[in-house]
């Protein structure tokens, strides 16, 4: 039998990663978030006109190469969501303290709402990529995906009130 795994799973995957993430990386975890909200904003701006400009290269190699019909607007958002979601990532770590998400039990509460709020942008803003055509397949197949889809909005909102409530009662 050859199973092929749902979207459900993959989601669900990468939603646990990304809590045992920031389980592991506290300091991170903040950053990692507001790499996202980053990266969504390129990805969404800058997407359609970078596939235009590597499209419109005819004469060149790259274009001859790699970029004729192997790329898409969707392949170019989404490695652009993944160069500033991984340069800010990795090069924003020192500008939350570990201890800004709190200390003890409670800690590890705000550590895990910021894991899955993380995955759920993360995953939200891909999904807010796709072509409409295959959104609408992923979408009726998948209940997390439509979640996602439904949702997004709020999961734009929810990490930031997640920062001004965990923060809220912070010794400076």
């Amino acid at each position: 039998m050859h199973m092929v795994p749902s979207w459900d799973l993959v989601l669900l995957v990468f939603g646990g990663a990304s809590v045992v993430y920031s389980l592991m990386l506290r300091e991170k975890v903040v950053v990692t978030l507001l790499a996202g909200y980053a990266g969504m904003i390129v990805a969404d701006r800058w997407g359609e006109a970078l596939y235009q400009i590597l499209t419109k290269q005819s004469g060149s190699v790259l274009n001859e190469q790699f970029v004729s019909g192997n790329i898409s607007v969707l392949t170019v958002q989404i490695a652009l969501f993944a160069i500033v979601m991984l340069v800010i990532a990795l090069k924003g770590g020192v500008l939350i303290h570990p201890d800004s998400v709190g200390v003890g039990f409670m800690s590890y509460l705000v550590l895990i709402a910021y894991g899955v709020l993380t995955a759920s942008l993360i995953a939200s803003a891909l999904l807010s990529f796709v072509p409409k055509a295959q959104l609408d397949q992923i979408y009726e197949g998948s209940k997390i995906a439509k979640q996602l889809v439904d949702y997004q909005a709020w999961l734009l909102v929810f990490p930031l009130i997640l920062m001004l409530i965990s923060g809220w009662g912070q010794k400076d």
